[in-house]
């Protein structure tokens, strides 16, 4: 009488095993999507900036000198960043002034003389990066991506200006762009505005400057 007992006892564990069995598999046919995906993992090569602080770099551009015409400016800068989003930076810039309207509708009278028309100035100021980000792009005729880390960022400083004869206190304000092309190389593209206080062409005033400039710069 056991061994019966035992033995439908035995019959009905492996009939439900085998039912639950045959339940698993049919849910997970049914969850297995008809069509496999054939997904391929793209290879991406991402700059980072590399653990130095330091950077620097040439840039080259245009200046506009009030009253003087437009100009080809170029220079150097100079960074130390002191976290993620804030630095310091100096800047030196060469140019040199053209003629205003007066010079150039009165013949030969020159207010400034050759020497007085160089351009000079030197800054130092603060820079914060406000929309950290990335831009992705593939080499042409190359199978391959990138991803460039990218930062925008605003700066305000002061220094001087050497022009017409004279230094003067100048206050810097502008906006850039930074894409990390390498873990050590990076391209910059700015405008800034150069506010100094002048009197060449008759009673002081504040000149308004604006500059466009691009430029590459190095990590050490």
């Amino acid at each position: 009488m056991e061994t019966w007992s035992q033995r439908f006892l035995l019959s009905i564990v492996l009939g439900t095993s085998a039912w639950l069995c045959s339940f698993g598999a049919a849910a997970e046919a049914r969850e297995r999507p008809l069509i496999e995906p054939d997904v391929r993992p793209q290879k991406v090569e991402e700059a980072l900036i590399d653990t130095e602080n330091f950077e620097m770099g040439a840039f080259a551009g245009v200046i506009h000198i009030e009253d003087f015409e437009s100009s080809f400016v170029f220079g150097s800068r100079v960074a130390y960043h002191l976290n993620e989003s804030l630095f310091l930076e100096g800047n030196v810039g060469f140019a040199e002034a053209g003629e205003n309207t007066f010079e150039k509708l009165g013949g030969n009278v020159q207010l400034l003389s050759d020497d007085d028309r160089d351009y000079k100035y030197y800054n130092v100021g603060f820079g914060y990066n406000i929309l950290p980000g990335e831009s992705f792009f593939k080499v042409p005729f190359v199978d391959q991506h990138y991803t460039v880390n990218t930062n925008f960022y605003l700066t305000v400083g002061g220094g001087a200006t050497s022009f017409a004869g004279d230094n003067r206190f100048t206050f810097v304000f502008g906006a850039g762009y930074q894409m990390v092309l390498m873990d050590y190389l990076a391209f910059h593209i700015s405008v800034r505005e150069h506010l100094y206080d002048i009197d060449v062409t008759g009673d002081t005033k504040t000149s308004f400057n604006n500059e466009v400039r691009g430029g590459l710069s190095v990590f050490f």
